[in-house]
């Protein structure tokens, strides 16, 4: 038990806090700034999905309620519309989950919350065009290179944790605004989610897709909890 404790003190620390906040007065303001950066990525992974097919990102925006969009050009066809589609919501669990699997790498908390912080900064100089989005995301890039820079590796490592402990959650949650018939961007209906675009191009229901996603989100979660990089528990004897 204090082995396991010491092995994951930054995480059992990152979410106890997460838990807390998310349960207390004002816990979801503190969260904001992660919620955000759960957009951010979603939205991102949509961008590089068409890049992987050869299209290009046109711009990003991301709104005040925590949501986003993405507006990229990308080949036609089925496979191609269902592959963007998909990325947004398989991609954030993908992130989360490498984020996680990383977490006890001793030297990777600085290096990791830096370069997570020019990402943003780039990206939001680059591809993101809406006000909010331009100021909010400049000031989370910004603070998260700041903290890469002052904080000590211990407390970067426990700020890396939670994000990543973040991400995956907004992985997990986020899925379920996808059963509601009207999904919200910026406070307004938009046109279709992200399942029901794939829907159309594959055949299958929004709503099977959707529970696919959320099923390979758990999947995931649980193998980067599983199975951590730099753990060498499975070479002893």
């Amino acid at each position: 038990m204090n082995d396991l404790l010491r092995r994951e003190a930054r995480l059992l620390l990152a979410l106890g806090a997460l838990l807390l906040l998310l349960n207390v007065p004002g816990g979801r303001f503190v969260l904001y700034p992660f919620q955000l950066f759960s957009t951010w990525v979603h939205e991102l992974a949509h961008g590089l999905a068409a890049l992987a097919l050869g299209g290009s990102i046109d711009r990003l925006q991301i709104f005040s309620d925590g949501s986003g969009l993405a507006h990229t050009l990308r080949p036609e066809g089925r496979l191609a519309t269902a592959f963007v589609a998909s990325a947004g919501y398989l991609g954030t669990a993908i992130v989360g989950a490498g984020m996680l699997s990383l977490r006890r790498l001793p030297r990777l908390g600085r290096a990791g919350i830096l370069a997570l912080g020019a990402a943003l900064v780039l990206s939001d100089v680059l591809l993101v065009r809406n006000p909010f989005g331009l100021l909010a995301l400049g000031l989370l890039g910004a603070g998260l290179v700041v903290a890469g820079r002052k904080l000590k590796q211990e407390a970067a490592g426990t700020l890396f944790a939670f994000l990543a402990a973040a991400v995956s959650l907004n992985a997990v949650t986020s899925i379920q605004a996808l059963f509601s018939p009207i999904l919200l961007v910026n406070g307004q209906p938009t046109g279709r989610s992200d399942a029901q675009a794939v829907a159309e191009a594959l055949l299958l229901p929004a709503p099977v897709w959707a529970g696919l996603w959320l099923g390979l989100a758990v999947v995931l979660t649980a193998l980067a909890l599983r199975f951590p990089a730099g753990d060498r528990r499975a070479g002893r004897r």
